[in-house]
């Protein structure tokens, strides 16, 4: 998706969303529950975590989210401890229909936001700053993370731009890759590889995260793999034995360039406003002279 393409549906997707919030949603809200760690990213940084009662079990970014009572997980949360907390408003992702009409039905005040592409993530900023009324917080917000979208996309247009792959799952037992998941051109990683200037092996089919085998690994011959592995992080011996998977495959050109990138951290996994850090770190894989658009 081009830039332009970018922005305008991100006011689409504004328009969209914002129908979400019932009629009776106290102005501005002092008591948030975030249903999506996605979504408690966005309100801490707008400014607005510390109005937090409630987050699923999964909400560990910032620190300071594990210190907020927690209604259970990201796609099964406990309604009726959501109920108990009398927020004013419960902020979750528009992917989550059941959720939401649970709390339809409950005539709980909630905004749905779309966090599966980076246009949705850019329009929850404004309704997240717009609803929660720190909507000039959500105007500069948004324009810092569109300046580092733009700021990659144009420094990246001109190339080069090598066949990628990113691997979201694996089986790595014993030292030999198995079962590899990737994620397809249709899928939020797909469209931030294609902004950070990469040419994804896998396309826009049917399965957005196909299986892979190594045959079809080699077959694919892509020439930089970046693996998605926060399950490696306090792990160093099955992060090892990942590497050793891995340096196995020498037919496949990234594995015998030196070109597989493993991510330790969880935030590229995450779609709220650390994906810029992704879309950097993305930059930084295909082309190691990229220089980050920030910290």
């Amino acid at each position: 998706m081009k830039l332009r393409e970018l922005t305008l549906a991100a006011g689409l997707l504004a328009a969209a969303v914002v129908v979400a919030v019932p009629a009776r949603a106290v102005e501005p809200p002092q008591r948030l529950v975030s249903l999506a760690p996605s979504v408690t990213e966005l309100l801490f940084d707008l400014g607005v975590g510390d109005r937090l009662v409630g987050v699923t079990d999964w909400c560990r970014h910032p620190p300071a989210a594990l210190a907020v009572a927690k209604v259970g997980g990201h796609l099964d949360p406990n309604l009726e401890a959501v109920v108990a907390l009398r927020p004013d408003l419960v902020v979750l992702e528009a992917a989550n229909t059941e959720v939401a009409e649970g709390l339809r039905r409950l005539e709980l005040p909630f905004l749905a936001v779309e966090h599966r592409y980076v246009a949705g993530i850019l329009a929850s900023v404004t309704l997240a700053g717009e609803a929660c009324g720190v909507a000039e917080r959500g105007a500069a917000l948004r324009d810092s993370l569109e300046a580092r979208v733009a700021a990659v996309h144009d420094a990246r247009a001109d190339g080069p731009h090598p066949l990628a792959l990113v691997v979201v799952g694996r089986d790595a037992t014993g030292g030999v890759l198995r079962d590899v998941y990737a994620a397809g051109g249709g899928t939020f990683l797909g469209e931030l590889l294609e902004l950070a200037g990469g040419r994804n092996v896998i396309g826009g089919g049917a399965l957005s995260y196909p299986l892979l085998s190594q045959e079809g690994l080699v077959r694919l011959a892509p020439e930089v793999v970046v693996d998605l592995a926060p399950e490696c992080a306090d792990d160093p011996q099955r992060l090892a034995g990942l590497r050793t998977a891995w340096n196995l495959l020498r037919d496949v050109p990234a594995v015998r360039d030196g070109r597989v990138l493993i991510l330790l951290d969880d935030a590229a996994l995450i779609p709220g406003p650390r994906f810029v850090e992704t879309l950097d770190l993305l930059a930084e894989a295909l082309d190691p002279t990229w220089t980050r658009t920030g910290p």
